[in-house]
């Protein structure tokens, strides 16, 4: 099994009992502590390939509406639940996990060049009247404090190894005795090295779960040549879940370079339309991103690009919806691309017509052809083109006044996001059954694979955007995934 689906098992299951909301028991209770100032990130050792961070301040498995009183909807999380505390080693026997947990929780990761898979490290505070026999159910009684205790199932398969309970109320555990040593070592030096990613934390304090990452999953635009190996950035995801969907967003993120969260509120700014919005919509340019864009068009559309100047570095947009697409870019006045010429059409009839400043034309074929000695009309798909400003565009369906007006609007709403000084600048957003087509979601038909019989986790919206300008040595990037699930 790939590590990084035990990872996505492991994190989306603990945050789906954890129920992604704020519950307040008691309405004069106080505000939670902001994320940045919990005392459990002292225990987060550094050089650890990723580290997750909740601060929920109390369980809501289900939600109150009357989808989620369904039994068997309940049922399905509470396995999810106790599938991966057996897997973990924990064993709570007739304890309530939410009786035991006290709101702080890291997870981590670290390389282990002598196995397969990666060690883990989870961090966890606990109510001060409970102890390790709660969390585990051992025959013999080993609540020891300051003292690292081997974990020993006859039979079973427990993914952590030892176990630590320190004076203020914390669990230790690890698939490796040494990672517990060095949690305690980094709550000794905690106050003179600080938190690993203090600068990061800039703008995330009120979030509730964070995960940091030094890389970017797999994506259609974030290749290898585009972010370089070692370098000081780091991948901040925040996740939340609203109605059946969980929504996870990634920031690229240098307290260095001064690349905070607040760096991307106008990047990532939506467009407010009532109008029906695309399935794709892509905006690029052609010259750095048309190979990347082929997973995503269609025939036509790439053909186009094979057709269009190669040197060409028109800002372009791309909306696919069920049957239709579109293409929009900027004219080039210099090299004017003549449709006409294409060779794909040299063959079309072109009919012209113009409205106010814009021009409308229609391509279209209809040739007779001969089949076992029967004669056969046969109509080739109609091709159209209007040119309205300095914008062009093609589509294999016409285009109202109305619409023009949508398109124009959403093409120089994502050029002025562009930036002037930027040479490199592109944002996809796929919704709906494309998502789930994109190679990078593969990882999902594996998760669903494993818990096929309890729930299904499908995406049903991909953004990402991609900026750099002169002079930084890395772009700004950001993903955006909305996970159905049911």
């Amino acid at each position: 099994m790939k590590l990084r689906v035990i990872a996505i098992i492991l994190l989306l299951s603990l945050l789906l009992f954890f129920g992604f909301k704020k519950v307040s028991t008691n309405k004069n209770k106080e505000q939670s502590t902001n994320i940045e100032q919990l005392n459990i990130l002292k225990y987060a050792p550094e050089n650890n390939k990723l580290l997750f961070i909740s601060n929920l301040d109390n369980f809501n498995i289900v939600n109150n509406n009357e989808k989620d009183k369904n039994p068997t909807n309940k049922d399905n999380f509470f396995l999810i639940k106790d599938s991966i505390l057996d897997y973990l080693g924990i064993d709570l026997d007739n304890n309530k996990l939410e009786d035991i947990y006290n709101n702080e929780l890291i997870i981590s990761t670290f390389e282990n060049n002598k196995k397969l898979k990666d060690d883990i490290l989870i961090v966890f505070k606990i109510k001060p009247e409970k102890t390790i026999d709660d969390l585990l159910n051992l025959p013999n009684k080993i609540d020891q404090i300051d003292e690292i205790i081997s974990i020993n199932r006859e039979n079973k398969i427990n993914f952590l190894n030892y176990i630590y309970r320190t004076e203020d109320n914390y669990i230790i555990a690890s698939s490796d005795k040494k990672l517990i040593k060095n949690s305690i070592n980094s709550r000794n030096d905690f106050k003179e090295k600080k938190f690993q990613y203090e600068g990061e934390l800039f703008g995330l304090k009120n979030q509730k779960n964070i995960l940091f990452t030094k890389k970017f999953r797999d994506s259609i635009f974030f290749n290898k040549e585009i972010l370089n190996e070692g370098n000081e950035d780091v991948v901040a995801t925040i996740f939340d879940l609203k109605n059946d969907n969980l929504i996870l967003k990634s920031f690229l993120l240098n307290s260095k370079k001064n690349i905070d969260i607040l760096t991307y509120d106008n990047l990532i700014n939506k467009e407010n339309t009532n109008e029906d919005y695309p399935e794709v919509s892509i905006f690029s340019d052609v010259k750095n991103f048309k190979q990347y864009l082929k997973p995503l068009t269609n025939n036509f559309e790439n053909s186009f690009f094979e057709d269009l100047n190669q040197t060409a570095s028109q800002n372009i947009l791309i909306l696919n919806s069920k049957k239709n697409w579109l293409i929009t870019f900027e004219k080039n006045t210099e090299d004017q691309f003549d449709l006409s010429a294409w060779k794909k059409l040299k063959d079309f009839n072109k009919y012209t017509l113009k409205q106010n400043e814009d021009i409308y034309s229609i391509y279209s074929k209809d040739i007779l052809e001969e089949k076992d000695d029967v004669i056969k009309q046969l109509t080739y798909e109609n091709i159209y083109s209007i040119e309205a400003g300095n914008l062009k565009i093609i589509s294999n369906h016409l285009i109202d006044g109305k619409k023009l007006d949508t398109i124009s609007k959403k093409f120089y709403n994502l050029k002025n996001n562009k930036d002037n000084s930027a040479f490199l600048y592109a944002k996809v957003d796929i919704k709906n059954g494309n998502s789930n087509k994109v190679e990078y979601f593969s990882d999902l038909e594996d998760l669903n694979f494993l818990i096929r019989n309890i729930l299904k986790i499908s995406n049903e919206e991909s953004i990402e955007i991609i900026r750099q300008s002169i002079p930084e040595k890395n772009p700004i990037l950001y993903t955006e995934t909305s996970l159905k699930i049911n």
